[in-house]
């Protein structure tokens, strides 16, 4: 007789304060899918912390430290990350819908097909930071950093960017639909393929950006350097095609 085999699922861990969660970690209990749903957790210190599929919903994370740690698949919908510091951790998949977390650092953090959608995160730090595929609509990044990220593929359809400092960004195949550029530094961005519809840019943008424009967008159609032409005034396209 072959007795059949039953699977059991670590039980979900409750977490409601800082303590509850140093007791979790000294305890070895597997974080996997805890529920930190309110939870009180700012200034706490927990960096290389293993807590995938967490439910971080409407939790306090203000100036929590959480470097190199695994939050995969996390939820921090409406939560409040302002000033945490969330750098080279593992975010692909994560939820930001509706988070504040204004001056956030993320540097050098995986945040591939995560998730924002009216997420304030002004002045944050998203610098080498890897954004593949994110979906990043309707939020504002005003004046953040995001040196030599790789956003390819990612959709900000909406988002403000203003002021935001793009160098050396990867915005291949990035979708980039009425989002405000102004006064973003795009030197040395990758663009091929990147649909800037109804973007906010000056002239003096667009025209350096169509030095180095190519591609079609593989999700719209459109390719760039019409997208980037289309919102010139007369003078500049004059200038563009050699027209004086």
């Amino acid at each position: 007789m072959v007795g059949s085999l039953v699977v059991t699922t670590p039980e979900q861990v409750r977490i409601e304060t800082t303590r509850d969660l140093s007791e979790a970690l000294k305890n070895k209990r597997s974080l996997m899918m805890a529920n930190a749903e309110e939870a009180l957790l700012s200034r706490g210190l927990f960096d290389r912390v293993q807590m995938p599929k967490a439910n971080f919903a409407r939790a306090n994370l203000q100036a929590v430290s959480m470097r190199h740690a695994d939050l995969r698949l996390a939820n921090f919908q409406k939560a409040n990350l302002d000033r945490a510091i969330l750098t080279q951790s593992d975010l692909r998949g994560a939820n930001f819908v509706n988070a504040n977390a204004d001056y956030v650092n993320l540097c050098g953090s995986r945040l591939d097909k995560a998730i924002f959608q009216e997420t304030r995160m002004c002045h944050a730090t998203l610098s080498q930071a890897s954004l593949v595929q994110a979906a990043a609509f309707n939020s504002n990044f005003y004046q953040s950093q995001f040196q030599q990220a790789n956003l390819q593929g990612s959709n900000f359809t909406g988002s403000s960017l203003m002021g935001a400092n793009l160098t050396g960004a990867n915005l291949t195949q990035t979708n980039l639909t009425l989002v405000d550029l102004l006064s973003a530094d795009l030197t040395g961005v990758i663009i091929e393929g990147a649909d800037f519809t109804g973007a906010k840019l000056s002239d003096e943008q667009r025209l350096a950006l169509l030095e180095v424009a190519s591609g079609v967008n593989e999700s719209t159609g459109r390719d760039t350097i019409t997208t980037l032409s289309e919102g010139l005034q007369s003078k500049s396209k004059r200038k563009l095609f050699g027209l004086f």
